[in-house]
């Protein structure tokens, strides 16, 4: 619930989605980025005059990972970041620095690391596109300030969790960018990220200046991504296109043979994710073909869902009134619960609730009674009036 009181971009559009269509809009909202992500890197490479097999390549080695496949099922917003900044990099490989500065505004408006983007960018393409950049994010920065008093709330907050690593870290990541990418801590790409990523170093030397144009952009994203502490492959998705552009760059030149065998790594490779993939979304079919409810597909992977409001045994919707005045804390993806609620995030006083929804507490602590506790260790009290 960090931006509670200030929805982005996304969180934004997924409102009225929720209130039609459920949950089911805003994974649609994050699907329809990764396929639009593929279109933008195949008008790039059509700009860039690649072959119709090279084309296929970059779509393939950006889609038929296993961070996208996943993420194209979720309601995370990082493929809508990627799709925005892929967006912003077509209009600026075009000559239209406005309108990307623009689009790359209202990545700014989804996500703040964006930022760091609008640098990336300025750097490379002309500082001229950071001023519609920041002109286009205003209305997040001016409704930060307003309800969190930081222009740029959740950073440099006790809240925020993620910062800079040591620069001991940060040079050892850097030197070994090919494997930090390849194996990274949390998300796994594609073991083709190892040959990304030195093609696209190579691809600096391009004769083309717009190919050592995205070259730099890939790579001088990848360091930032890699920089944070914790780091995590989400944070480059953004600029995986760049790289992944570059790097075909060089394999559009080599010749046929060599093209060949680059291709059957990449059939090989994505084969074998996609595999993986099938197999990981086995466990989706019980309850796709109706031999397992939501709630209880939920329990049954509760230890995947920190965080999370699970209804496991249907207390809450059985036996608390739905016009109930509800204040949920200690609860952070609350995307499965029944009725409306406050959180402890927004709400300006948790006097006048009739029911707190939360775990990890002591009863003692609690001015009410607690009247249930159910398999996922939620608490229900009944505050006193």
């Amino acid at each position: 619930m960090y931006y509670s009181v200030m929805p982005r971009l996304a969180e934004t559009i997924f409102i009225p989605l929720i209130k039609y269509t459920g949950y089911i809009g805003p994974k649609l909202v994050q699907y329809l980025s990764g396929a639009g992500v593929c279109l933008i890197i195949w008008k790039i490479s059509t700009k860039l005059k690649f072959s119709t097999i090279i084309k296929s390549l970059a779509v393939s080695l950006f889609y038929c990972t296993w961070l996208v496949s996943w993420q194209s099922g979720s309601a995370y917003i990082d493929l809508f970041r990627t799709f925005l900044e892929t967006t912003a990099l077509y209009f600026f490989i075009s000559g239209s620095w406005v309108r990307g500065g623009m689009i790359l505004g209202l990545s700014v408006g989804t996500k703040w690391l964006s930022l760091g983007s609008v640098g990336i960018y300025g750097l490379v393409f002309g500082l001229p596109l950071v001023f519609p950049a920041l002109i286009t994010a205003l209305p997040w920065f001016l409704i930060s300030l307003k309800f969190t008093g930081n222009p740029v709330y959740p950073m440099f907050s006790s809240i925020l969790q993620n910062s800079l690593a040591s620069f001991p870290q940060i040079l050892s990541r850097i030197l070994m960018l090919p494997l930090t990418l390849a194996f990274p801590f949390d998300d796994f790409l594609s073991p083709m990220v190892i040959f990304i990523v030195v093609l696209s170093a190579f691809s600096l030397f391009n004769s083309d200046v717009r190919v050592r144009k995205i070259s730099f952009v890939g790579l001088l994203g990848a360091i930032i991504s890699v920089s944070l502490d914790p780091p995590s492959s989400r944070y480059f998705l953004p600029y995986f296109p760049a790289m992944i552009i570059a790097s075909v760059s060089i394999i559009d030149k080599l010749k046929s043979k060599l093209q060949f065998v680059f291709n059957s790594l990449v059939i090989v490779s994505s084969i074998g994710i996609l595999g993986l993939r099938l197999i990981a979304d086995y466990k989706y079919f019980p309850y796709i073909f109706g031999q397992q409810t939501q709630n209880s597909f939920l329990e049954n992977h509760s230890d995947r869902l920190p965080d999370t409001f699970i209804d496991s045994d249907y207390y809450v919707e059985k036996n608390i009134p739905k016009d109930s005045k509800i204040i949920i804390d200690k609860l952070h993806n609350l995307y499965y619960f029944p009725y409306n609620f406050d959180h402890t995030s927004w709400a300006k006083s948790e006097i006048g609730y009739e029911y707190l929804i939360t775990k990890n507490t002591k009863p003692s602590e609690i001015e009410g009674e607690l009247v249930h506790t159910n398999n996922v260790g939620i608490q229900i009290y009944k505050l006193k009036p």
